[in-house]
Parts: C-alpha cells; structure tokens; sequence
C-alpha cells in the first residue's frame, strides 16, 4: 500500500508518523490523562475528578447527571483536551478514517486502488444537543436519493451523508441532554455502544464500526422536562453526578473566573460584596432561608456569574472604583440582582414575584456577611461608632478619608459595608441614602 501526505510518498510505520494512526481514541485519552491533568481549571469536585479518570482509564462512557449550570459540558470539555494534537486520515474524508483500518465504504474502496492520499486533522469534539424532534438522518446520517440520481455510485462520499454521531469518528461525542433523545434514538445509541455500529429504526445496519468516546449528560430524572434514559443505555455508561459547589468560597472563584474580563479591569468587587452576592445565590437552594415561596429549581453558578456581572457593570457605569451596596439595584432595590436570578430561578407558586424572593435572599445574605465583618474587626467597629456618634451622619464619598483603617482603592466600598454591618448588627445606625449613614 502506497501511502500520500503532501504529495510525498511516506511511510506511516516510521517513527515519525506511527503515533497518529492505527490507535484507538481511548487509548490515546488515556495516554494523555497520564501525562497531564486537564481538570486544574474546574473548581472544587475532586472526587468527581477522580471518578472521571477512573472512568476513561477503563475506557468507558460517561454520564454527567446534574442540574443546569453546575459544569456538566466544563467536564465534558476538559475531556476533549486529552484528545491527540493531530492525527493521520484518510483525505477528504466526512468522518476523518483512518489510513490503516478505514469504517466508511468510500475509504475502504480507495485502499482497493493501492494509492492514499493523507491529510492531517484535528480530532472532533462534536457537541449534539438533545432534542425531542431530532431523527435518524440528523444522529446518524442518511442516502442522498438525488446523488444516486445524478449516477453515483452506492459506495461514493457524494452519497452517503454522516450524521453528528458518525461526525465524532475518532473524536468525542457529547450529547448535551441525554434525557432529551426519542427513546427509538437512545436504542440506536445502545447498539453503537455495545457493538460500535447501528442498526437504522428499519432494520438497515450502517456498515461502520465507528471508533468514538461517547460522553452524555443529564438533569436529574424529577427535573422539568427531563425523560428516562432506557435502562440498556444507561447500564452501558458510568454515571457520574454533578452536583453545585460546595462551599462560598467555590462560588465565587467560579464566578470570578467566568465572569466579564473588560468588568474586573474597570472595577473592583471587594471580598464582601463577592460573598454577600455569592450567598444570595447559595440560599436559594437551601431550605434555612426565609422565602416567601418555595424553589422549585433552583439558579446554578451561572446565575451568579450574572450577577456579578451585572453588579459590576452598574459601578463601573456609576464610576465606582469598587463595588457599592448602591451597584445592587436603582432607586435603593435589588433589581440588578434580580436581572441575574430571573429566569435561572423557578418558584412553585407562580403568582410568587421573583423581586420578592430576591429581596430576602439579599436581605438574609447581608445579615450573613455583615456580622461576619462585624465580628472580625470590633476595634475598627467601635471606633466608627464613635465618629458616628460624634457627626451623626457620615456621607462615605466624602468621609472615607478621615479613616486610616480603610483598604486602599477600595476605601468608600470598605466604609459603607461597616456602616451597614453596624446598622444590621447593632442597630447604631441607619442607612439614609446612597452612602449615606445617620446616628440613632
């Protein structure tokens, strides 16, 4: 067998090319998972971690089951990274085959001429998102009846069109909402799973035994709009649950890490405004809170990640050099705080508002972090109870440089948020406007 790669005759059994054919994508994923950890920029879930990698050593499919926004596709990502840089295939082919060992009709029938010509790809991490409407011809792929009426023959590339599915060959496969598949499809997923072909709803099997690292994910069965995943299918994955972060201090690493790169240049967001934001979040899927109505789905990082956002875009346009306790809303509200919670966040009494919800939870994430502040600095605290006795207001844009205690570029945002902690802990002051704080 004659072998091409840029119009050069090569041998693919040389050292120089032996290492990008001829292996299948698991062992290459696990070849990889040994020399590099891919996992470092997920924050927190180190078991999790550990069980994904138990996983693609053993080479086998994995299923992420969580709710929305707690890094199920971060996970599937990260796995794409173990994927090989490059490897050999077939030129021109639909679903990158290999030089060697060749799936598809059309690559097989060009091995029969003893002339290949190579090109070099990047292996696939095809994303196919669940869909109750999607068909056979869109996962698998399907005949082209018009080909074959222009005079192509069954076994030419021009005929045979690939689906998403057939598209990961040598790559990975992610289906993003498992649960979201037509039961008929989810069989189709059985057999490629257990025999590494399919057999078409009309009894026609698809002559290639595709090489793919198959990946799903899911939200819990009891979610809104969720099916079962059939029991075949799912006895053939590991299935790993994804669950929110574990601690505050996650939270907001996750937040600040996904959150606008041009907002965290123009302004700062201190310590205790990213906890107090950060809490307003984790309350809501706890049962400790004070809600008005009960949550039926709870928001996920992502509505956290909005709300910093959101908070920050409102000082930067304010020409705050940190964060103020005004950034969470106009007029004295929370409503940019509800900007990032509304539609991440589900009430199971629909005349519920949201505005009323978040009011608490920001209320009750205030108390929180306040007394935290409060109790760490009592020497600060009762020497600005004490200036505030003595002017019986304090404006913090004009008063803040009275006080040698404050953190630098931050020094307003500081002084306001242990006026508030003051306010709320023993009730010494009282907030009267935008940094605005009178004696009572």
């Amino acid at each position: 067998m004659k072998y091409v790669l840029d119009g050069e005759e090569i041998d693919i059994w040389s050292d120089e090319y032996v290492e990008y054919h001829s292996k299948s994508i698991a062992d290459y994923v696990r070849e990889n998972l040994l020399k590099k950890d891919v996992f470092g920029e997920i924050v927190g879930k180190n078991v999790e971690k550990e069980l994904v990698k138990n996983a693609l050593m053993s080479g086998s499919s994995i299923l992420f089951r969580g709710r929305k926004g707690y890094g199920k596709t971060t996970f599937a990502k990260a796995i794409a990274k173990l994927l090989p840089e490059k490897l050999l295939a077939i030129k021109g082919c639909k679903i990158n085959d290999d030089p060697v060992n060749p799936v598809c009709f059309s690559c097989r029938k060009k091995l029969e001429k003893g002339v290949v010509e190579l090109e070099w790809v990047k292996p696939r991490f095809v994303r196919i998102c669940g869909d109750p409407m999607m068909t056979t011809r869109q996962l698998i792929g399907g005949i082209s009846l018009q080909k074959i009426r222009e005079g192509y023959d069954l076994d030419s590339p021009e005929v045979f069109t690939p689906g998403r599915i057939l598209k990961a060959n040598r790559g990975i496969a992610y289906v993003d909402e498992l649960g979201a598949i037509p039961s008929a499809l989810q069989t189709l997923l059985h057999e490629l799973l257990e025999e590494k072909q399919i057999t078409t709803p009309e009894g026609d099997i698809v002559p290639m035994k595709i090489d793919v690292l198959f990946i799903a994910s899911t939200n819990p069965s009891n979610y809104r709009g969720v099916s079962d995943i059939k029991e075949p299918l799912l006895d053939r994955m590991e299935v790993i649950e994804i669950g929110p972060p574990e601690t505050v201090e996650e939270e907001i690493e996750i937040a600040m890490r996904n959150s606008n790169e041009w907002l965290k240049e123009k302004v700062i967001i201190p310590e205790w405004h990213r906890k107090t934001l950060a809490r307003v979040v984790r309350l809501a899927r706890g049962d400790e809170v004070r809600l008005p109505a009960k949550v039926e789905v709870e928001p996920s990082c992502r509505a956290t990640i909005k709300v910093f956002d959101h908070v920050m875009s409102s000082a930067v346009r304010r020409g705050h050099k940190a964060v103020m306790i005004s950034d969470y809303g106009v007029n004295g509200d929370f409503s940019n705080i509800v900007l990032g919670v509304r539609g991440r966040i589900k009430l199971e009494f629909e005349q519920e508002k949201v505005e009323e919800v978040v009011n608490t939870l920001v209320n009750d994430a205030l108390e929180i972090t306040c007394s935290e502040v409060f109790n760490s600095m009592q020497k600060e605290m009762s020497l600005l109870a004490k200036e505030l006795k003595k002017k019986e207001e304090i404006n913090v844009y004009k008063d803040y440089k009275e006080f040698s205690f404050l953190p630098k570029g931050m020094e307003e945002s500081a002084l306001e948020f242990m006026l508030e902690s003051l306010a709320r802990c023993v009730e010494v002051a009282e907030r009267k406007g935008d940094g605005i704080y009178i004696y009572v």
